[in-house]
């Protein structure tokens, strides 16, 4: 992903000078030009010439926010029930913070909100738990609950009963 500065609107609406856009590779004469660092969100595509590319430094370390494993106390959302567990991070600059589900942490976040007093932190998460450990002995217990002998096949003469259209309402 690339950030450009635009210098030159080429007669666009769209476009306003001096302010930065992310960019996605369109061909090798544009670029496609989005207000959101998401290719799915651009709203036209531009010559290169109308961008100068700007060098962002990134802080990698600053984008990875801890997570937590999480209770929910007040329902942010219909979707959520009290006393389900998520896995959230800590607040971002913006406020936000994003919540995922529990057994698939590393999928895109399901939500997230601003008001902190939905979820209440257990533990610190990590990772190499994405599969809670935790849960496994009640995993085993349910799956040695659904074990049982087959019953046997009994071979009863099978009573094939003939009805006619309309017979069983007269009965």
């Amino acid at each position: 992903m690339l950030q450009g500065k635009c210098v030159d609107t080429g007669g666009s609406t769209n476009l306003t000078k001096g302010e930065l856009y992310y960019l996605f590779p369109h061909g090798g004469h544009a670029y496609c030009a989005s207000r959101f660092p998401r290719p799915g969100s651009h709203f036209g595509a531009y010559q290169k010439n109308h961008f100068e590319l700007v060098d962002v430094a990134i802080d990698v370390s600053a984008q990875v926010l801890n997570k937590y494993l999480a209770r929910v106390v007040k329902p942010p959302s219909h979707f959520y029930r009290i006393d389900e567990e998520y896995i959230i991070t800590e607040q971002r600059a913006d406020g936000y913070y994003s919540v995922f589900f529990k057994h698939r942490p590393d999928d895109p976040p399901i939500g997230a909100y601003k008001r902190i007093d939905c979820f209440e932190r257990i533990e610190p998460f990590r990772a190499s738990e994405a599969v809670m450990m935790h849960d496994i002995p009640k995993l085993e217990q349910k799956t040695a609950d659904l074990v049982y002998d087959k019953p046997e096949i009994v071979n009863a003469p099978h009573k094939s009963q003939k009805y006619e259209q309309l017979t069983l309402f007269l009965e």
